[in-house]
């Protein structure tokens, strides 16, 4: 459990995103590229050359460009993005601490010996365990995403070729919220015959203890010694999610009165579902200028896609190692091809101001899963503007123009509004900034983006990263050293080459 956590204006372009209500949606959009990443995002309507195969294909020729037939353009991006939804990281680290405090090996054996009861420290860490902490990696949405993209793209003329690697990941956390019995013995083999804490407990403690009593679940000291021990231990008596789950607790464990060590809380089976795709996009792509104000473009690609699911207990999830070898194992994943067609616009009404829209994936591809149903590639639509209003200086923007549903976290959307600034220093030095938010998940914080690129000559070099400015300080390794960690980070860089052919 502990090495999980050694991971990873909308008005601007409103125009092009009548659709934005729209529920249709897919994995996040993947910044490809340090310029897009380095501008908080932006790409449809500025980027140029290679890269154009996949922000846009209609930029493969800008109606405004020179024509030139002998100039050959290559870019080699890698580009990863990585977030923890939901305090993710605060609860898995929470989670993480409890079980090795509880050390559920030894715990077993106390709650299957007759007449010995857990010690008050045990019994509060258990029910925070169970009633608060593994409770809230429930929420919809709630656990790791991750995308990462990389390869060769180049372009000749009007036409781009490349051969992407596109990835989506995703730790879908999962509770289990039936083996929840604190041993065999009932409500008596956890607290004994209990205490009168009347005098001590909360006022919507007392009432709880009441309520428990009254339901059956434990004579009324049994009761109140509960809800003191669940108060000693930080939980929040008044909550009426933390009741219903200490109910539960209190009921599993009347439940199973006599019964099995099958069912006790350590053989509790939440955990996190790993799964994702990595596709494999052979891509080529064709633009043709009109009128000298618009292009239109389309990119055809043979897709191979490398699906897998595997789901992980608490216990299993402590080696790492053995997790990350089990996720690549053949049973754990499915392989299978399919053909994407993305289509783009690009409007250049004048030099210094250009729109696009880019649509991936029109056609739905769909590829097999080991988890429930097809892994289906959803379409995407964003849209840019980009300005040029000095010499030297790009302001860019962009949008989703629909809800993006994840299919490698269920629960998770994703509809970002992102921009930036790039400034050309004698066309050698460039430095970029931005800013990027996703709307449709109110907690996320904004992420901040900066970049960096040189050029020389006919080759040049590019980096950027974005990060989250508050970070959640999680327990490192088994020694108790900790490290801070960002909600959310991303990390680009580029080599490109812009070679003439003659």
């Amino acid at each position: 459990m502990r090495t999980t956590t050694h991971l990873l204006s909308r008005a601007a372009t409103a125009a092009g995103c009548l659709l934005a209500a729209a529920p249709l949606g897919a994995d996040e959009w993947a910044v490809l590229g340090p310029r897009a990443m380095g501008m908080g995002g932006a790409g449809v309507a500025v980027t140029r050359g290679g890269l154009s195969t996949y922000w846009n294909p209609a930029a493969l020729a800008p109606p405004r460009a020179p024509r030139v037939d002998t100039f050959w353009d290559l870019e080699i991006p890698v580009t990863v993005n990585g977030a923890a939804t939901n305090d993710f990281l605060k609860t898995v680290d929470e989670v993480a601490d409890l079980v090795t405090r509880l050390d559920f090996d030894s715990l077993e054996n106390i709650l299957s010996a007759p007449s010995t009861t857990l010690s008050e420290a045990q019994l509060q860490d258990t029910l925070r365990l169970l009633a608060d902490v593994i409770p809230a990696l429930g929420e919809s949405g709630t656990g790791l995403v991750a995308n990462g993209t990389g390869g060769i793209l180049s372009r000749i003329w009007r036409f781009g070729i490349s051969g992407l690697a596109v990835a989506n990941a995703g730790g879908v956390t999962r509770v289990d919220l039936t083996n929840l019995a604190i041993g065999d013995e009932g409500i008596t083999g956890v607290v004994g015959p209990g205490s009168d804490r009347s005098g001590v407990l909360s006022g919507a403690g007392q009432s709880f203890a009441d309520s428990l009593a009254a339901q059956g679940l434990g004579t009324q000291d049994q009761a109140e010694e509960v809800v003191f021990q669940a108060e000693q231990g930080g939980l929040n008596t008044a909550d009426p999610a933390v009741q219903a789950n200490l109910r539960n607790v209190l009921a599993a464990t009347q439940a199973n009165l006599g019964g099995s060590p099958d069912n006790f809380f350590t053989a509790n089976q939440s955990g996190v579902d790993l799964q994702g795709i990595l596709l494999q996009e052979y891509a080529i792509a064709y633009s043709q200028p009109l009128f000298d104000i618009f292009s239109v473009g389309a990119s055809a690609k043979l897709l191979y896609g490398w699906t897998y699911f595997k789901p992980f207990t608490l216990e299993e999830i402590l080696d790492f190692g053995d997790l990350v070898g089990e996720v690549f194992q053949s049973e754990n994943r499915e392989e299978s091809f399919n053909f994407g067609l993305d289509l783009g616009l690009l409007v250049e009404p004048t030099s210094w101001l250009a729109a696009g829209l880019t649509a991936r994936n029109v056609n739905r591809p769909t590829f097999a899963f080991k988890g429930p149903g097809d892994y289906v590639v959803e379409p995407q639509l964003r849209a840019g503007v980009g300005l040029n209003p000095l010499p030297g200086l790009t302001i860019a923007a962009d949008v989703d123009c629909w809800v993006n549903q994840s299919m490698a976290l269920p629960g998770y959307d994703s509809q970002v509004v992102g921009g930036g600034a790039e400034y050309a220093l004698f066309d050698v030095l460039f430095l970029r900034a931005g800013a990027s938010k996703n709307f449709r998940e109110e907690a996320e914080d904004i992420l901040l983006h900066a970049g960096l690129g040189f050029r020389i000559g006919f080759f040049q070099m590019d980096f950027a990263a974005a990060v989250t400015p508050d970070f959640t300080e999680v327990t490192s390794d088994l020694d108790g050293d900790s490290v801070e960690l960002p909600e959310r980070a991303g990390l680009s860089l580029m080599v490109a080459f812009n070679l003439p052919l003659e």
